[in-house]
């Protein structure tokens, strides 16, 4: 991913992503917080616009620049459906594969306790 633009509004994010997604390009929306290690610093930036495919980043920022823009390969919108999908199952298994440490963790740890504190 690549990050297009930044907004101080997130909703002027979703508006623009959602104008590039129209177009045919798959685009994601941010908090700029969620990249900070330091929240107490802000910014003026409030959301982050990226192009998920990095082949389309050029033609996602001429089309912000100029809405007459023609993208040389736009998604259908049923392969952004797709990608959206995709995007989505592999987040689930993510979270789901972090469970699962820290379940074993946590098992791990109450078996020591009970053999060697108990």
């Amino acid at each position: 991913m690549e990050r297009i633009a930044k907004f101080e509004s997130r909703s002027e994010a979703e508006e623009r992503a959602a104008f590039l997604r129209s177009r045919g390009i798959a685009a994601h929306v941010t908090d700029m917080t969620s990249l900070r290690l330091n929240l107490a610093h802000q910014g003026r930036f409030r959301a982050a616009l990226w192009a998920i495919l990095p082949h389309q980043y050029e033609d996602a920022a001429a089309l912000l620049a100029d809405p007459e823009h023609q993208v040389e390969a736009p998604l259908s919108a049923e392969a952004l459906a797709r990608l959206e999908d995709q995007g989505g199952e592999r987040a689930r298994r993510a979270m789901l594969r972090g469970l699962l440490v820290i379940a074993v963790v946590l098992s791990a740890l109450v078996a020591l306790v009970v053999r060697f504190g108990g």
